[in-house]
């Protein structure tokens, strides 16, 4: 067992020769979190004491996991959270593993009794600080090769190679929703820590909502574009400002599928094909029940995007096709995304810039999405096609606003929104139409003087998506 002093930053380890010193670790780093060393809580009614933090840096910046006594002592384990999810693990021994030099991300580990899981990431990290009590010597600087994967029934585990010398350890758990986690604040935290109504921008000094508490990492800023680290109050890119809102609002309270959202960034990404440059809108979406959600708007239609479980794939058809829930998905194209615009909350740590290599299957409308992440990472997604119509009563946004006009009649006012057949609901708004043209014609019949006159259907004044800016806050 080991402990770092709170006050010298020293790191003492205790064994059965007594005490050594193993020197200082560095100050932590201000990261984002809703936990800390101290506090205690329950896990699905399992109760917790949460000893001890190791922050790990694998160039991108830190994030923290943490060391946790469960049952009162009579168990350990690790909690953490990071990419928008909790984990929790647990040591587990006497499984072999493959060496690090032969794992490629979607490969099948067998581990055991908790069945077969399939490598999502691998990575290298180092040891940059820690607190409180861990269970073994902590090196920092000490270089940790590993592999996160995923199992049935949101099942996680972690291969840790260590210094990738030889040994390894196994850690399996799972995936978990933040609703299951109960937390008494009982450990110290920094002023950084407190949790904050406003972000302030770095670069403008604008204060910009904070919309998802302690778990973003990077925003865009709304008044002068920069984006900047959240815990560092620093800037990493500048970008041109907001020149026209988004057509759902950063800020946005809306309800989806029985579960509350909040819309809290907005990204414009892009590809390249055959010299021309296609771009598309995401929209992220958060929910405290839920986690985070994706809303995407290409050129015909809007998505709704949930996470795919790597683990319940049929990959066997790949490159060409993948099985998913007793359907078949057929490769439509591939290409690589461009992050080129960014505006709120991000719960990763974004560069504008960076890109990803991107597959999509399709079964009728439905897709299929792998994005496999530079530095040995993937993730799959799944969408269905959503009216506009419905997004805009969830979100309390006009119907005909821009999100509909470039859709027609499937996204627009001429469906009642959730699907239903309100038959007399569309019949009047078509009377009211046909009304309301022969007035026009009429009027224009008798003020020949104003045919050549006026601008087009939406001025200044009337657009939605008009104004300058973005609006944060509300419907």
């Amino acid at each position: 067992m080991a402990k770092v002093c709170p006050y010298c930053r020293s790191t003492v380890l205790r064994t059965d020769r007594g005490l050594q010193d193993l020197g200082k670790v560095a100050d932590l780093a201000n990261t984002p979190s809703l936990i800390a060393v101290g506090d205690q809580g329950t896990l699905s009614n399992r109760p917790f004491e949460v000893l001890g933090r190791v922050q790990l840096d694998y160039g991108a910046g830190p994030w923290d996991e943490y060391y946790v006594a469960f049952d009162y002592g009579q168990a350990w384990g690790w909690l953490a959270f990071a990419q928008g999810h909790w984990y929790v693990t647990n040591k587990v021994e006497g499984l072999g593993i493959p060496p690090l030099n032969a794992l490629s991300i979607e490969m099948d580990v067998p581990l055991g009794q908790a069945g077969t899981f399939r490598v999502a990431e691998i990575k290298s990290a180092h040891v940059a600080s820690a607190e409180g009590e861990l269970p073994g010597a902590i090196t920092v600087g000490a270089p940790r090769y590993y592999a996160d994967c995923y199992g049935q029934n949101n099942g996680f585990a972690t291969l840790d190679y260590g210094d990738n010398s030889g040994a390894y350890e196994v850690f399996i758990g799972w995936v978990f929703a933040e609703t299951q986690m109960q937390v008494t604040q009982l450990g110290e935290r920094t002023q950084q820590k407190v949790k904050l109504d406003q972000i302030k921008c770095p670069n403008c000094g604008g204060d910009i909502p904070s919309l998802s508490g302690e778990r973003a990492e990077r925003v865009g800023c709304p008044y002068c574009g920069a984006v900047s680290d959240i815990a560092a109050q620093q800037v990493i890119a500048q970008q041109q400002a907001a020149m026209q809102m988004p057509e759902i609002p950063i800020g946005s309270h809306g309800t989806f599928e029985g579960l509350e959202y909040i819309c809290i960034a907005y990204m414009r990404r892009s590809t390249d094909f055959d010299g021309e440059t296609f771009s598309w809108e995401e929209y992220c979406l958060w929910s405290q029940s839920v986690g985070y959600r994706w809303l995407v708007k290409d050129e015909t239609s809007w998505m709704w995007v949930v996470d795919a479980n790597l683990a319940e794939l049929d990959l066997g058809g790949m490159p060409q096709q993948v099985g998913w829930g007793g359907r078949y998905f057929t490769l439509r194209n591939q290409n690589y995304a461009r992050l080129d615009y960014v505006l709120g909350e991000l719960f990763w740590k974004a560069q504008l810039g960076e890109t990803s290599q991107v597959m999509d299957f399709v079964n009728g409308t439905d897709v299929l999405s792998r994005e496999v992440i530079e530095g040995g990472e993937v993730k799959w997604t799944y969408s269905t096609q959503v009216p506009w119509a419905v997004l805009a009563q969830s979100f309390g946004l006009p119907v005909d606003g821009p999100g509909g006009r470039f859709q027609g009649a499937s996204g627009g006012a001429m469906i009642a929104a959730g699907g239903g057949g309100n038959t007399g609901c569309s019949s009047t708004l078509v009377l009211v139409f046909i009304v309301s043209i022969i007035l026009i014609i009429c009027m224009l019949g008798a003020c020949g003087s104003c045919a050549g006159g006026g601008g087009g259907g939406y001025s200044s004044g009337s657009s939605y998506r008009g104004g300058s800016g973005v609006y944060y806050g509300g419907k």
